[in-house]
């Protein structure tokens, strides 16, 4: 016997409940088959498959929507598979089985166009590489009867035409017989009769001891009894490769399941608790606190970043109070002999984190941090740009003042401020006749490197004409390293504000963003600061999960006035995203379970979230925000 592991299993349960087509009989017990099925097998003590490995498709339309997923589901799955169908089954004039949609045509020669043809999930699971495969089929042929899905005459029952190796395989009927769906039930018979199984164990009068595990061959063995008792259909199985030994309900007697401990008189056996259902949330309320550990679980990124600035900015008061202290100990002053090689380590070390703090800009600016990206390039600009702007400017003035006259050395120096400050002008104009927003965002630290570097050379160079400059004595007296060792500290105190302004800025917008979700069977409540709605799921086509972000898409028909306008559409994504899963104090697997025991078959089409879209906030059309003024701004 074997239980699987639900982390990597896969359920997929399609169903259809309504058609198009009047030859086709509607069966509504179908849908609460499908929701059902759905929060047994993702819940205890059945937990088969982890909530986001289930996938419900109902009422679809055409049997292209279905192909790719059934492919997808069944090639993800590695040690259980299970697929359930619940509807009308059909067959052409070959024979061949069709599976019913909400589009099907039943004629024969319709069937292959508008109805999934049961090849593709028997390819599909026989494709699959999961250890256990599990087909459930409650169907057989179009219904005759207001009360039933009727059957026809073949050859051979559905469970021969499914096999497929290494499967079990259960089917509602047998040749000629109606699969019973009884009208105003709640569930079809043969399904309603498997989710009572799964949800309390068989009776002990059934033979099957108290207490053991629940497994397949124990599931027919219970509905082969049961459902001919109560003058409905005989079911058929068919298991290849000791499928059947699969455990789909544990029970509290086996020996596995016990744990025994011996004292000096007496051998205790110690049963353990029956495994209580999964609480189910039926309120989502984002947190109001502050400091809450959700927002500090949210905020992790930007508090690594501060606290890494919190160091370079440590590192960079140690070198501008030791720079203090090292001149006053030189050899010209009676001091120590070394203090001129540690300055030039300093110089040394000063360029090299500013030049490794721009290195880092470029991963800055792809996480979704351009503001910390540019202070950085600013700082490579104001060290390196102050070193080229000092050549050029020298080289110039020994260029012009033999041409044009020793007015010349303070021509050049003083045109190249102008020139910068007139720059830095134009670019505050152009932004704002652009609304505001500073595109030359380097112009600051242009015009700080071009003045500097100018007036550095005009004192540099006092008279080129004599052949001597003093360029190399700027960097012997250390004037360099003081002028990189002061832009530096102010550019990391200037990004510590930045970043703490980012932080504290995050906490404040997080907590004040109410938000609440409430669910029911009716349907989901949506509640925000200056809104609040409520949606019923029969207005909805589908709500799922795209990654990180909860989206709710409406039906066709609905009313475009009555779509909500306090929420974004996303083309990306199909629909109206609501809320970004990581701002609840919930697991993402407690919401899916939520979210599937209360939309039932209205929620499907989850995805897991990309690596690189995990930690990064969303905006509000499920893109991810690369700007803080786009940040936590979900509505």
């Amino acid at each position: 016997m074997s239980r699987p592991d639900p982390t990597r299993s896969t359920a997929l349960l399609i169903g259809t409940a309504t058609h198009s087509q009047q030859a086709l009989e509607d069966l509504p017990a179908v849908r609460a088959n499908v929701t059902e099925m759905a929060r047994l097998v993702t819940t205890g003590p059945v937990d088969l498959v982890a909530v986001e490995r289930c996938t419900q498709l109902l009422d679809l339309a055409h049997p292209g929507e279905a192909g790719v997923t059934i492919a997808e589901r069944c090639g993800e799955a590695e040690d259980l598979l299970l697929v359930y169908y619940a509807g009308h089954g059909l067959l052409d004039d070959n024979g061949e089985l069709f599976l019913a949609l909400s589009g099907t045509n039943p004629r024969p020669d319709w069937l292959k166009y508008t109805a999934i043809p049961f090849s593709w999930i028997r390819d599909a699971m026989r494709d699959s590489p999961a250890r256990t495969r599990v087909l459930i089929l409650d169907c057989c042929f179009a219904g005759r009867a207001l009360n039933t899905m009727s059957a026809a005459d073949v050859e051979n029952g559905l469970a021969d035409r499914s096999e497929i190796q290494g499967t079990f395989t259960l089917t509602a009927t047998s040749d000629n017989v109606a699969a019973i769906a009884p009208v105003g039930a709640e569930h079809t018979a043969f399904t309603g009769e498997l989710l009572s199984l799964l949800r309390h164990g068989p009776p002990v009068r059934d033979g099957h001891p108290d207490g053991e595990d629940l497994t397949l061959s124990a599931v027919y063995r219970h509905l082969a009894v049961t459902l001919p008792s109560q003058g409905l259909p005989r079911p058929r199985q068919r298991n290849t490769d000791l499928a059947a030994d699969l455990v789909l309900r544990p029970g509290s007697g086996t020996a596995a399941a016990r744990e025994v401990t011996l004292s000096e008189e007496t051998a205790v056996v110690v049963l353990p608790a029956q495994v209580e259902p999964r609480p189910v949330l039926d309120t989502l309320r984002r947190p109001q606190r502050l400091f809450h550990p959700l927002h500090r679980a949210l905020l992790r990124v930007q508090r690594r970043r501060l606290a890494v600035s919190v160091g370079i900015a440590a590192l960079y008061t140690v070198i501008l109070l030791a720079r203090l202290v090292v001149p006053e100990v030189t050899p010209s002053r009676g001091g120590w002999p070394g203090a001129e090689v540690l300055l030039t380590i300093f110089d040394i070390s000063v360029a090299a984190v500013g030049t490794g703090l721009a290195l880092t800009a470029a991963s800055d600016a792809r996480q979704g941090f351009p503001g910390d990206a540019r202070i950085k390039w600013g700082l490579a600009i104001v060290i390196w740009g102050v070193v080229a702007m000092l050549l050029v400017v020298t080289v110039a003035m020994r260029v012009l003042v033999p041409l044009l006259g020793d007015y010349s050395r303070i021509v050049v120096p003083l045109g190249a401020c102008v020139t910068a400050l007139g720059l830095w002008w134009f670019g505050g104009q152009k932004a704002k006749d652009e609304g505001g927003v500073l595109r030359m965002w380097w112009r600051t630290p242009f015009v700080v490197a071009v003045v500097f570097g100018a007036v550095t050379a005009l004192y540099a160079t006092p008279d080129p004409m004599l052949g001597e400059t003093r360029f190399l004595s700027l960097l012997k007296s250390h004037a360099l390293g003081e002028l990189w060792t002061l832009a530096g500290f102010l550019t990391i105190g200037f990004l510590l504000v930045v970043q703490f302004q980012d932080l504290l800025t995050g906490h404040l917008a997080l907590a004040k963003r109410p938000l609440v979700v409430s669910l029911s069977k009716q349907g989901i409540g949506i509640q925000t600061r200056t809104h609040n709605r409520f949606i019923a799921w029969h207005h909805l086509d589908r709500i799922f999960v795209a990654g990180n972000i909860l989206v709710i898409a409406f039906k066709r028909d609905y009313p475009e006035v009555e779509k909500p306008r306090e929420f974004t559409y996303s083309t990306q994504l199909g629909g109206f995203p609501v809320a970004d899963l990581r701002h609840f104090p919930h697991s993402r697997a407690e919401i899916l379970h939520a979210l599937s025991h209360f939309a039932g078959a209205t929620l499907h089409g989850v995805t897991p979230p990309a690596p690189h879209e995990d930690w990064l906030p969303t905006r509000p059309d499920g893109k991810p925000a690369l700007r803080y003024s786009d940040r936590w701004s979900t509505q």
